[in-house]
């Protein structure tokens, strides 16, 4: 019973949209006169009305009947029904009344405008032309007396009424009409709202499915707001931010400012149509920025779109490239210089011990023994000059292509292992080395920084002024990105400022009299480079002493993982 009450009380379902409309309309005024007749007909009943009891109960049949066509789906008999009902109990109402002057006749143009609601053109104007013959029968049973009116009813009373009603229903139904359209035209913009809505989420999609998918980037899309309508990709959370921080919120209100300053020109200039890229920094990564204006199908730009690609692996793999070219290109020069070292430092002693072996040959024959001891004397200086010439080569191949393991060493330690290997020459100058406490610790392979330490302090006792005690001294002035500048200065000679690159170059010797190949400052820097470092020397100029400045790192850096990495693939090779 509860069920069934809960059915009579909603309106039966339509597929189509205009048929649910008028079977809701239909089912609630169907209700409400259910509701009406039936009160009715109890307060008429105590009043002892039988007759109005009798109508409205036969009223209430009726409008239930219509009720039941309803939910079964039989509409337009169910509005027929209806509105006849209220046609017909209009005019009986007349009839027992006053005619045509009775109060019930404006039921009439209730009748009217819910036809208007609920029945299409044809069918309205048919309930119409019945209503107005039900009126013209009325004037007419009030002309012969036939009802109780106490007014003589005439044919004009039934134009008055006919013309009132008819502008009536036209004004009704035009009404109608108008909303009915009104209503079209509202459905087709929500349907087109709705289809625009339908495209504009699954190009979001798109853009979202896009975004998500484009390795190392984000997409950003803005509106001429500078608000954030689109943020999506993996490298988004690598900044630190998330869509739902950002989708919806101003530019200025979302990033920093600093970082605003950067792209808010950028961003208009986009707006404004410029399609460009450009390469920005963002903490410790670098982004590359490709701005693409977003137009619509009238040209117009709607939005500016960023994208964002994390291109900071790639500027680092293109910084060691170049690092690699330029050391290539540094190697292909010494291998040039190492050439003609080849062709003319090393021919040198070749044609020495070829021409003593000459004269050998010849005081052999003459046994003169004196001359033949001078002779090999020759012969084996050259020979040794060949063969410091041919080690330091050597040596200089080996730096850069291995390398021990790096290891945290004071630096104190190397620099006092450095001084034990060169004692011997410490004493025969009666030098002065002066050597800072408490120097940092380095990071690196411990027998090549000996190495440094040891040539820069023999270099310095090698081209000290004669006239005066050696003084070296070797220190630590600070630190530049964690990297300490250490030096070695002495009160030698002096370079001028001319040649300060010049020194460092393999072979190149101020003094061509002076002991040493001319590899020792090359090896020096190429230590210092293979470790992450740098070196450099100042001088005023000759006389004045030099000194000179090289840093080296406190934790290993990738240069000196790559050499070990050689190292030990080379060495896992055999």
């Amino acid at each position: 019973m509860r069920r069934t009450l809960s059915c009579l009380l909603h309106p039966p379902r339509f597929d189509d949209e205009e048929q649910a409309r008028i079977a809701q309309i239909q089912h609630l005024l169907l209700v409400i006169c259910l509701a009406i007749a039936l009160g009715a007909a109890g307060i008429n009943a105590l009043l002892g009305r039988s007759l109005s009891t009798t109508a409205l109960l036969a009223s209430s049949g009726v409008a239930f009947i219509a009720l039941l066509l309803l939910y079964a789906r039989r509409l337009r008999l169910s509005i027929i029904l209806l509105l006849s009902l209220f046609i017909a109990l209009t005019a009986s109402l007349q009839f027992i009344g006053r005619g045509a002057h009775d109060t019930v006749t404006s039921l009439y143009a209730a009748v009217i405008v819910i036809g208007s609601l609920l029945l299409n053109r044809r069918a309205f104007i048919a309930m119409v032309a019945v209503i107005l013959l039900a009126i013209a029968g009325i004037v007419t049973a009030e002309m012969y007396g036939w009802t109780r009116s106490p007014y003589e009813g005439e044919p004009g009373d039934w134009f008055d009424l006919a013309l009132i009603l008819g502008l009536t229903a036209f004004a009704s139904r035009l009404l109608s009409e108008s909303l009915q359209h009104s209503r079209a035209l509202a459905r087709q913009n929500a349907q087109a709202l709705e289809a625009q809505a339908a495209a504009l989420r699954i190009s979001e999609e798109r853009y979202r499915i896009l975004a998500a998918n484009l390795p190392d980037s984000a997409v950003l899309i803005f509106d001429h707001d500078l608000r954030f309508v689109l943020a999506d990709g993996p490298e988004l959370a690598a900044t630190g931010y998330s869509k739902e921080a950002l989708e919806g919120r101003l530019l200025h209100e979302a990033i920093p400012s600093s970082f605003v300053a950067q792209v808010e020109g950028n961003i208009r200039a986009v707006l404004s149509g410029t399609r460009f890229s450009a390469e920005i920094p963002y903490e410790d990564r670098i982004y590359h920025y490709h701005y693409v204006p977003l137009t619509d199908d009238s040209g117009c730009v709607k939005y500016a779109m960023i994208l964002a690609r994390n291109v900071t692996e790639q500027r680092r793999i293109q910084a060691e490239r170049e690092r690699l070219i330029a050391e290539l290109e540094q190697k292909n020069a010494e291998l040039e210089r190492f050439t003609y070292t080849v062709s003319h430092d090393l021919k040198s002693p070749l044609i020495t011990i070829q021409g003593f072996l000459g004269y050998l040959e010849h005081d052999l024959r003459e046994g003169n023994i004196e001359r033949m001891q001078s002779d090999l004397r020759r012969i084996d200086a050259a020979v040794r000059k060949m063969e410091r010439l041919l080690n330091d080569l050597l040596e200089l191949s080996r730096i850069g292509r291995i390398s021990a393991a790096p290891q945290r060493v004071p630096f104190n330690e190397i620099v006092k292992e450095a001084l034990e290997l060169l004692a011997g020459r410490i004493a025969a100058r009666q030098a002065r080395i002066s050597v800072a406490p408490d120097m940092p610790l380095v990071c690196g392979d411990r027998d090549r920084l000996v190495e440094v330490v040891q040539n820069l302090v023999d270099n310095a006792l090698k081209f000290c002024d004669n006239q005066h005690t050696p003084h070296v001294e070797i220190g630590v002035i600070n630190e530049t990105q964690g990297a300490p500048i250490f030096y070695v200065r002495d009160n030698g000679i002096g370079i001028d400022p001319k040649y300060h690159e010049q020194i460092f170059g393999l072979f190149n010797k101020l003094d061509p009299r002076s002991e040493g190949t001319g590899i020792g400052l090359t090896i020096v820097r190429r230590i210092i480079e293979v470790h992450g470092g740098r070196i450099w020397i100042e001088s005023t100029g000759p006389g004045a002493g030099a000194t000179f400045y090289f840093s080296l790192p406190v934790a290993p850096t990738p240069t000196q993982e790559v050499s070990h990495d050689r190292y030990d693939a080379s060495r896992a090779s055999g």
